[in-house]
């Protein structure tokens, strides 16, 4: 038993190492991360090729490889054989959908099959769509291109659709859109994951040092990881997502407290009253003394 655990952590361990060689994967900050997950490498190189001007191409021959390389990258989209050794496309879905910090990636299943039964539980295991094969390069794009985009709407609505915000629903329950359209929410997990960072925000918030490292640490996640997820979920950067809250609070406080500007400032983790006043100005547009002046009346 105890070699049967040595050899089950080494092979861990040369695994994770192999996945630490590839930390040097280049992509271009400007285009989408797609994770092809097929054991064969012909059809890899024929959907990279196809992919490549519009994307950064990923790949992993089987879905234990696969589940490393989506929580180590976060791409936007995965790309997942059906059928494949050592954990097949089914389960690695599965851990892809329940992990906090790949829940949120849309995952297109590629199969042989067209039995209902074999999509049923594809779409259990939480896949966002099927391609079957052969397929048509023009489908597969087209498929590409709309995961992407409805998962962007959703990361837009993100705010509206939080359990903060009071959006209007449908007879479901499933918020709505101004014009009434009904938009699919976030996962349990995902809002597990964004309650989680604003409670630690809200206790931290005053640390004038309180930093994206800092953040991710105490959730548990790499610092890339944690970037990606953020951007993902809310469309902002978390540095840019940090400053938009605290600036919200000062905004908030200003209207109704007493304090001053400088105590608002110190409170919301601005270690420089006049810092405070650059970032908020350049976000509403005034000064936090108009904004007190126009929303309060002036004090006397």
């Amino acid at each position: 038993m105890d070699t049967e655990k040595r050899i089950d952590h080494d092979s861990v361990n040369s695994e994770l190492g192999r996945i630490e060689c590839e930390a040097d994967t280049t992509v271009d900050s400007g285009k989408p991360i797609v994770l092809i997950i097929d054991d064969n490498r012909d059809i890899q190189r024929l959907i990279g090729e196809l992919l490549n001007d519009d994307y950064n191409i990923l790949t992993a021959s089987n879905g234990k490889d696969g589940v490393a390389k989506a929580a180590r990258y976060v791409p936007d989209l995965v790309i997942c054989d059906v059928m494949m050794p050592v954990m097949d496309g089914m389960e690695c879905c599965r851990r892809i959908k329940n992990e906090i910090t790949t829940s949120h990636i849309p995952v297109l299943m590629l199969t042989a099959c067209s039995m209902d039964e074999q999509r049923a539980q594809g779409y259990e295991s939480g896949a966002d769509g099927y391609l079957s094969k052969p397929f048509d390069s023009h489908v597969l794009k087209a498929r590409c291109a709309n995961l992407i985009s409805c998962r962007k709407r959703i990361k837009e609505l993100w705010l509206t659709t939080s359990p903060h915000h009071n959006a209007g629903k449908d007879s479901d329950g499933r918020p709505q859109t101004e014009s009434g359209a009904s938009v699919t929410t976030p996962s349990d997990i995902d809002n597990e994951f964004y309650n989680r960072f604003l409670t630690i925000f809200k206790e931290e918030m005053g640390n004038a040092d309180l930093n994206v490292d800092a953040i991710a640490s105490m959730m548990g996640l790499e610092r890339s990881q944690f970037y990606r997820k953020i951007k993902a979920l809310t469309n902002y950067a978390p540095v840019e997502l940090i400053r938009r809250l605290r600036l919200q609070r000062g905004r908030m406080l200003l209207t109704t407290t007493d304090k001053t500007i400088s105590e608002i400032a110190y409170e919301i983790g601005f270690s420089n009253p006049a810092y405070f006043t650059k970032c908020y100005r350049e976000a509403y547009g005034e000064t936090p003394t108009a904004a007190r002046n126009r929303l309060t009346g002036p004090t006397s």
